[in-house]
């Protein structure tokens, strides 16, 4: 039995979280036993049930306490666990990981990158850091994932990613996120939206994913289609400054915060269009969800065109005007719903098909 150590930063809900989720969910526990280092003490959302299946959980401070610090405690985890498999899901920090791997002869060492430069100003520090990990994770890993091109750009080097680089889209459970009628049926009268024209949207309540932007276009979207109403789907830091802003802005009636759910494939189904104004994204899992869903999908112009993955999707600016977002959002229609979720089989979007991959690797197949 093989030891893989996945190392994921925090199991909370959300894309590559769910990925590190599947891997150690789904394994063939007779051939893996799967740990997983998370930094610091939350127990976040999917630790129960993957230590449920056997699944082993590692507590650790993050590397930004101290780097040094990170690395001692990683070498010792990986001695006293006999670990045979790293697999690094947090972006430059894997550099570490794939020293320390490489130190301590793991055979099996892989970098898998999920996300994509952001807009903000890096300084010169943080420029240096990363450049430096970009140069560790090149030379100390044996291989070099990403969930898209972008994210593989990003984190290895356009070039070095085209000629080394292994490209594995994020997988989801395709029956979950297929469109469903009584689904729609379902959340639509639990949730009294039977009259309603949904706009639904799933992602963490942070600045990067710009709910602010979409409670913003509220009220022109309720002059244009009054039975309009927005559901938001996630938690995060920023959900308490967004309860504020709808309540100051009188929308207590017109959007509804759901937290996280464990039931998202039902929620999209009861959706009319979905809408994701993302300051920046890698290969974002919900926009496969949502398209898997038939869903039309108004997004930010900003997210990688890998995910321009059916007709569904209509990229936009976000410096582009409300007017512009609003029609777009206002007028879309759902055709064919029940078509899409065998189009991303047909691409290779299935979860089993992902962990297939992932596994090989494992195996050392490359």
């Amino acid at each position: 039995m093989k030891n893989v150590l996945i190392i994921i930063g925090k199991l909370i809900v959300g894309g590559a979280e769910r990925v590190g989720r599947d891997i150690g969910f789904f394994a063939d526990k007779e051939k893996y036993r799967i740990h997983y280092l998370v930094f610091e003490d939350d127990v976040c959302a999917y630790e129960k049930e993957l230590m449920d299946v056997g699944c082993i959980i590692h507590h650790m401070e993050p590397p930004s306490k101290g780097y040094w610090n990170y690395y001692k405690s990683l070498c010792v985890l990986i001695n006293e666990e006999n670990i045979d498999i790293i697999h690094s899901h947090t972006m430059f920090n894997s550099g570490w990981a794939m020293l320390a791997g490489k130190q301590q002869g793991i055979p099996v060492r892989i970098a898998h990158s999920h996300s994509i430069k952001g807009p903000e100003h890096r300084g010169f520090m943080k420029n240096i850091y990363e450049n430096t990990m970009r140069r560790v994770i090149r030379r100390y890993a044996t291989d070099f994932v990403a969930c898209g091109k972008g994210a593989g750009n990003w984190l290895y080097g356009k070039q070095f990613f085209e000629e080394k680089g292994t490209l594995i889209y994020n997988g989801i459970g395709l029956e979950e996120f297929a469109y469903r009628e009584s689904a729609r049926k379902k959340i639509r009268t639990a949730k009294k939206l039977q009259d309603k024209y949904v706009i639904g949207h799933v992602g963490h309540l942070i600045t990067v994913k710009n709910q602010i932007f979409l409670l913003d276009l509220m009220p022109e979207i309720l002059k244009k289609k009054p039975e309009s109403v927005l559901l938001l789907l996630g938690d995060g830091e920023d959900r308490l400054m967004l309860e504020k802003k709808i309540k100051r802005m009188g929308l207590l009636d017109h959007v509804i915060l759901t937290g996280n759910v464990s039931n998202v494939g039902e929620y999209m189904s009861a959706m009319d269009v979905y809408v994701f104004p993302s300051l920046y994204e890698g290969m974002p899992l919900a926009l496969v969800e949502a398209q898997t869903n038939g869903l039309p999908c108004v997004i930010s112009d900003r997210i990688p065109d890998d995910i321009y993955l059916t007709d569904l999707v209509k990229p936009l600016p976000l410096e582009d005007s409300n007017e512009q977002w609003v029609l777009y959002i206002t007028e879309a229609k759902r055709k064919a719903p029940e078509e899409y979720s065998k189009k991303m089989f047909d691409m290779g979007f299935d979860t089993q098909g992902m962990l297939e991959k992932i596994y090989e690797l494992y195996e050392g197949v490359k």
